[in-house]
């Protein structure tokens, strides 16, 4: 996700604003009233008294699990037949989770003197499955999902579907706001990891019920999540590079001459460029914002004329000024529409035009606080200590969602990574990760392409320019990144290649590039620069390709 503009072949400057500007926060839902917030706070409080008496009664089913277990017989509150085998193995696994919760906890533990779980996990020690199959059935209580399947699919659906909706309304942003010259998106990541969201309210309510948490989840996704919308008018200096024989387009023209009138005290002398004008040859650009350089050469209505003055004329809209020699045919030009091409006589292969405008312009904005960390904040020290252990043990139900592609749901984090040792050895890659991982933190900035700030396509382009690989492309949009690249099919995808999004935002071609690392992750600019998966629902909904650098 990323902040974009439907012209993607240009860099732009802004040079200021011409209008206050204008801001709204869109809101996901409406507020509850006061009435509501009391009701619920009294039903909360009811079914949290509910929940304890619930823990409670689920300690008792996991103790008649592990005895019906000792017998051979099979075990239903633990949601399928479970055998001598099967606790020993979750035993393993909590015991696992369990020390490694301690290890993250040390503070949390002597602040709040739990000491009954360092006796689970002395308990758990023992070695003998008889001998601690008591201590063991609690351990696995604190680290197993009660729910029932049915429950936990529904919560991760709304909570998917809540996100859906966000992405949808993101698509839709320039269909309900028509009145504007250009969109453009800094978007997060939509996508949070479902392991983390059954942890969260397992951890806070216990053994629950959809219903238990159903207003939970709204509260939830509008803390993760916050939309901005922000309209500005602004003028905006636009550069491209055009080769000769392409056309610049539809231009304005006005015409002069070199009479008082027209050129006030210079009439009657030489050009900016020093050469005397001469009708069908000599053309001006504006002095303050030349829409191409003095000495270029332009066709125009069959005839190559030669930019050799300056003026001041950018302001009524025109781009060019054509020279006549006298003041009646200059006057009879009026302003006219004209098709130009840069001409096959111009020394260079290509020429920089440069053109201002005034463009009301729409900036969408999408942060992602993450998750887990919108979870951490609202739970007490215990509770973190369950879910910590909880996500460490993915529930003991860890067939719910394929743990190898679910999503980190980082939001702006994915500040760290390690890239597999095997990937450091090509080290073409090793200098490219090396130069890519300087900018970590860094912010989104639309157009930007130096250290202080970059967006998706001037990341990857700094960083191919300047890793010591030999690249030199200066500075290419998405789109231009990929036109360079040799495409390479996901199954042979390596560290190093490029990746490339289309349909983030409405624009043909690429509209997003990563510089992917292996094991389904790539670096790129978010906001900021960051990690993310690419398994993630987000990622493969708009993935187009993998691409190689030659």
């Amino acid at each position: 996700a990323q902040i974009r503009s439907k012209r993607t072949d240009v860099k732009t400057h802004r040079r200021g604003y011409r209008e206050a500007t204008v801001e709204k926060k869109l809101k996901f839902g409406s507020a509850e009233s006061m009435e509501g917030v009391k009701h619920a706070e009294s039903v909360k409080n009811v079914e949290q008294k509910r929940h304890f008496y619930n823990r409670f009664f689920q300690k008792k089913r996991y103790k008649d699990a592990y005895r019906a277990a000792r017998v051979g017989k099979s075990a239903g509150s633990l949601g399928g037949a479970t055998t001598i085998a099967g606790v020993e193995n979750m035993t393993v696994k909590a015991k696992i989770a369990l020390k490694e919760i301690i290890k993250r906890n040390r503070a949390m533990f002597a602040g709040i003197g739990i000491f009954a779980l360092l006796f689970l996990v002395i308990a758990v020690s023992l070695g003998s499955c008889s001998a601690s199959i008591e201590g063991a059935g609690s351990v696995i209580g604190i680290t197993t999902y009660p729910s029932s399947d049915e429950d936990i699919y529904a919560a991760e659906n709304r909570y998917a579907a809540l996100e859906s909706a966000l992405n949808q309304q993101i698509n839709e942003m320039e269909r309900r706001h028509p009145d504007y010259d250009e969109y453009q998106y800094n978007i997060a990541e939509i996508g949070h990891n479902p392991y983390h969201l059954i942890s969260y309210l397992t951890a806070k309510y216990g053994d629950w019920t959809y219903s238990d948490v159903e207003n939970e989840l709204q509260s939830l996704f509008e803390a993760q999540y916050h939309l901005n919308t922000e309209g500005r008018t602004e003028t905006v200096t636009e550069t491209r590079n055009v080769r000769v024989g392409e056309s610049l387009g539809q231009v304005v023209t006005s015409g002069y001459c070199n009479c008082r009138i027209c050129c006030g005290v210079w009439s009657g002398g030489p050009t900016a460029s020093g050469a005397y004008p001469t009708a069908n040859h000599t053309i001006a650009v504006d002095a303050s914002n030349p829409f191409v350089p003095i000495g270029t050469k332009v066709v125009m209505n069959g005839v190559e004329y030669t930019v050799e003055d300056t003026g001041a004329f950018a302001r009524y809209g025109v781009q060019f000024d054509v020279y006549y020699d006298n003041h009646a045919a200059a006057s009879a030009h009026g302003h006219q529409t004209w098709e130009a091409y840069i001409a096959d006589d111009n020394g260079s292969q290509e020429v920089t035009v440069t053109s201002t405008s005034t463009k009301k312009i729409l900036y969408v904005t999408l942060t992602n606080g993450s998750f887990d960390a919108v979870a951490r904040a609202n739970l007490n020290a215990e509770q973190l200590i369950i879910y910590n252990a909880l996500n460490t043990t993915y529930g003991n139900r860890n067939y719910l969602w394929d743990i190898n592609n679910v999503t980190s749901g980082s939001g702006g984090n994915g500040m760290s990574y390690e890239i597999p040792p095997e990937a450091l050895q090509d080290e073409e890659f090793a200098r490219m990760i090396r130069e890519a991982e300087k900018y970590l933190g860094v912010p989104y900035v639309w157009g930007g392409y130096s250290p202080s700030g970059f967006d998706c396509s001037g990341f990857v382009s700094y960083v191919i320019n300047h890793c010591g690989n030999g690249w030199n492309y200066g500075r290419l949009t998405a789109e231009g990144l990929r036109g360079v690249c040799t495409y390479v099919s996901p199954g042979e995808a390596k560290p190093g290649d490029l990746i490339f999004f289309q349909g983030t935002y409405n624009t043909s071609g690429a509209s997003h590039v990563g510089i992917y690392v292996g094991n389904n992750m790539m670096i790129h600019c978010g906001d900021p620069i960051h990690y993310s998966n690419i398994s993630t629902s987000y990622w493969q909904q708009h993935f187009m390709c993998f691409g190689r650098l030659p």
